[in-house]
């Protein structure tokens, strides 16, 4: 046993070689774990934390602000400017920087010097208050709250403020040294120069700029441009300092939408759809399109209700607001149900009628119908119809408008009295298949594809039920375009398709997206979807359509030297007294430059069941689509430059005089020297000889046919029915 001076002997004051060899091992193995630890928390917070701790650090150090870049123009045809962005500023305010501003109490005491400095700091507030507020026209309260928040470094006053308030903003800051204490961030604002015009196609931006409806939503992505960032310095006690806002990146502006809208057009076709509106009561508004038949391209597209989008939240639409308006003083409502109301309102004002909604096409879907017959060979212009009024199809009785028939017709005269049982015949030889088949080819199981949101699809029948045996009857009434659905885009298409030739083509607005520099990132070439007809079957259609505007259901839709096709409809709803009355026309006739569909929603009547207004107006296309869009035909035509063939020396052109008065009819044809003989009784024209738009001359006499209102035309469907005779009668008295 060895002793304990063996081991550290007396007096040396040195540890054995083995203890210390221990100790130093063991410093090092704490030191290196020392280091470890530091090293691996230093990895952490240099390495792994990076990115976070710098972010945080730039947060205590800095204020960053975002600056928005602007978002890119929409352009209708020829540069006009449908939706521009402008500078503006956004005002805050940093309560905490004010704080300092307010100068030490006096007093010989600390309780008179701390009530002295709230005595200065609320006379500061308030004349702070009362300028900010009379500049930006918000309460002096809201500036008030806004200061009573010391801790905060960043409340925002007012968003979107223009240019010339920012400039009084400008010269309060300068006057009172209020730099860092209140500050201007450049940000943009949307215009729309032309208020409602396209509303339903351009759409709005909403409270954080991003598309909410139309192109604005659809392309929110290529307008939007990418945001630039601005940051400002503060101190250690977030107090900011008195440094210039530096850009760190500029925004990049978003890009441009040149559209195939064309301004003029657009706007005579709201006024065309306002006017037929007020005109004839129309109590769920209306739509019209106006598309390029050889390209899809859209010209106008116009719906009613419409909307501002400037102030898109703002009720324009008189009826809604009326029925606003009873809600609010109505006691019993309660405050949620007024809110889902005004919800809905605004929803149906922001809707449009050409795109998001889908109605039964009436007598317009005609046309189609006989394309497809005409390309298969069940029927040929030669075939005849006999109409007795009514036909008896799976154990239904389905009338015709001219409740006596129309008797022996052709081919073309079956168009142009728009007769349902010539149209249930031509159904049934084309076949239920083959009927679906061409229901495909012209595009109706398909949405149309145009560039904005919430396009609403077609509602057929299951193909089971429309190809089984008991599908007689869906055939009939979908011969004459009843019980089921279209949107009016893909309507307008498939017309389009049935006088260009027989092409299907894409509809679309956008024809290019450019960047700020005018480089074109985008372009829409017209793309054919397929070829449903032949150029032979298209053009005898087309030519049937003519007719019709000059001898038949469209007569009214008739102007003075021009050129028109089209045809009506009067689509009865599921509704009682709910009918969509219609006309689809094109011009010039022998070769399309445009296509135009017309719609008026629920015409009132004048008492529940009526076929008339209250102005003694037809419920009808023919009495009502068709003369408005007539005149809309008219006012494109003479837009686009197309001149009207004038009438021989010493001939006029008879004018359409179906549904008039006879005091109006005398009227009218006084002014081009032209005279009248009446045939029948009644005080309102439902026939005439020679048709409208015929030359004559000056001096030559009119046959009319007189009855009372609602006699002889087609109500229910067409739009017009010729009196049997009275054209023999006619060409015998205009002879004599």
């Amino acid at each position: 046993m060895s002793r304990l001076s063996d081991q550290c002997p007396v007096g040396t004051g040195r540890l054995p070689p083995d203890s210390m060899r221990r100790i130093l091992i063991l410093g090092l193995l704490l030191g290196l774990l020392t280091f470890g630890v530091l090293t691996a928390r230093l990895w952490q917070l240099q390495i792994l934390r990076h990115d976070e701790l710098e972010e945080k650090a730039l947060e205590q150090q800095t204020r960053e602000f975002s600056s928005t870049a602007g978002r890119g123009t929409i352009y209708a045809v020829g540069g006009e400017p449908l939706a521009v962005s402008a500078s503006v500023q956004n005002v805050a305010l940093s309560p905490r920087d004010v704080l300092s501003l307010v100068p030490e109490g006096e007093g010989a005491t600390g309780e008179e010097r701390r009530r002295d400095r709230e005595r200065k700091q609320e006379a500061l507030y308030r004349a702070l208050a009362r300028d900010l507020g009379g500049i930006l026209e918000i309460p002096e309260e809201t500036v008030l709250r806004r200061l009573s928040r010391t801790g905060s470094a960043w409340e925002v006053l007012a968003r979107k403020v223009e240019e010339d308030r920012a400039d009084q903003v400008r010269e309060l800051i300068e006057a009172r040294g209020l730099e860092g204490c209140v500050s201007l961030v450049t940000d943009s604002r949307r215009y729309y120069p032309e208020g409602s015009l396209a509303a339903h196609v351009i759409g709005f931006v909403n409270g954080e700029d991003h598309g909410a409806y139309g192109l604005e939503a659809a392309f929110d992505r290529e307008l939007a441009g990418e945001s630039g960032k601005v940051l400002t310095a503060k101190n250690a006690a977030g107090t900011e300092m008195p440094t210039p806002y530096t850009a760190l990146s500029d925004g990049v502006r978003g890009w441009d939408l040149h559209t195939t809208l064309d301004a003029g057009i657009q706007r005579y076709a709201e006024k065309a759809l306002e006017e037929g509106i007020r005109k004839y009561e129309a109590v769920n508004g209306g739509f019209c399109v106006v598309l390029q038949p050889k390209t899809g391209a859209v010209l106008a597209l116009a719906s009613s209700p419409c909307y501002d989008p400037n102030q898109p939240g703002e009720i324009l639409d008189e009826q809604l607001s009326a029925g606003l308006e009873r809600l609010a003083q109505d006691p019993s409502v309660e405050g949620s149900t007024r809110q889902k109301a005004y919800d809905r309102a605004r929803f149906i004002q922001w809707s449009s009628k050409c795109l998001n909604t889908a109605y039964e096409p009436g007598s317009t879907f005609k046309p189609i119908v006989m394309s497809a017959a005409l390309e298969e060979h069940a029927v040929s212009p030669e075939d005849r119809f006999h109409c007795t009024g009514s036909m008896q199809v799976g154990g239904w009785s389905i009338r015709c408008s001219a409740r006596a028939g129309h008797g022996s017709q052709s081919l073309q005269e079956a168009l142009m009295n728009s007769c349902n049982p010539a149209h249930i015949v031509i159904g049934q030889r084309l076949g239920a298949e083959t009927f679906y088949r061409y229901w495909q080819a012209f595009g109706f199981s398909d949405k149309t594809g145009i560039e904005l949101p919430g396009e609403s699809g077609s509602r057929f029948w299951e193909p089971e039920a429309f190809l089984g045996p008991n599908g007689i009857t869906s055939l009939a009434t979908a011969s004459f375009g009843q019980r089921f659905l279209v949107n009016p885009i893909q309507l307008a298409a498939a017309l389009s398709a049935v006088i260009n030739g027989g092409h299907l083509m894409e509809p679309y607005l956008v024809s290019s997206v450019e960047d700020a520099d005018g480089r074109v990132i985008r372009r829409h070439d017209p793309r054919e979807i397929r070829r449903v007809i032949s150029q032979e079957t298209s053009d005898l259609v087309r030519g049937f359509m003519e007719q019709v505007v000059a001898e038949g259901t469209g007569k009214n839709a008739a102007v003075e030297g021009y050129r028109i096709g089209g045809k009506t409809g009067s689509s009865q709803t599921s509704e009682k007294d709910h009918t969509i009355v219609s006309f689809a026309g094109f011009a010039p006739a022998d070769d399309p430059a445009f296509l135009v569909l017309l719609a008026y929603d629920c015409p009132r009547p004048a008492a529940p069941g009526s076929s008339l207004t209250a102005a003694g107006i037809p419920i009808s296309g023919g009495y009502m689509a068709a003369p408005m869009a007539g005149e809309l035909i008219a006012n494109i035509l003479r837009h686009l430059g197309y001149a009207p063939e004038r009438a021989d020396a010493g001939e006029t052109v008879v004018p359409a005089l179906t549904g008039r008065t006879l005091a109006s009819a005398r009227a009218l044809l006084e002014e081009p020297g032209l005279k009248v003989r009446t045939i029948g009784d009644g005080g309102f024209v439902i026939d005439q000889f020679p048709p409208a738009g015929t030359g004559m001359p000056r001096g030559g006499t009119v046959v009319v046919q007189l009855g009372e209102a609602g006699e002889g035309p087609d109500l229910q469907d067409a739009d017009r029915a010729a009196f049997s005779g009275v054209r023999g009668v006619a060409k015998q008295e205009v002879r004599q």
